[in-house]
């Protein structure tokens, strides 16, 4: 049997820029390591599954350039759409 391998993008934040990426998305966790605790926990949670986990660093520049662009608040469903939209783009330009 031949099982398909999922390809799941996980948003990824620099320590560096957490102060930033929290004022663009205050639905996050007040500090980065309470936001990293959670994002492993999801890490090992999908572990079980057979997919390709990839980590796609969102940075504070291009959440404002969305933000502005669109008009809209950068929520946990938007930074899963770019970061599986970047995923893909990867994934395309390897082909």
């Amino acid at each position: 049997m031949n099982q398909e391998i999922s390809r799941i993008a996980l948003a990824w934040f620099k320590r560096e820029e957490w102060d930033d990426i929290r004022r663009i998305c205050p639905d996050l966790h007040d500090t980065y390591d309470e936001w990293l605790v959670s994002v492993q926990k999801t890490i090992d949670e999908l572990g079980s599954l057979n997919a390709d986990l990839v980590k796609v660093v969102l940075t504070a520049s291009e959440l404002r350039k969305w933000q502005r662009a669109t008009g809209r608040k950068v929520d946990g469903r938007v930074r899963s759409h770019l970061a599986a939209k970047r995923a893909g783009q990867a994934n395309t330009e390897q082909t």
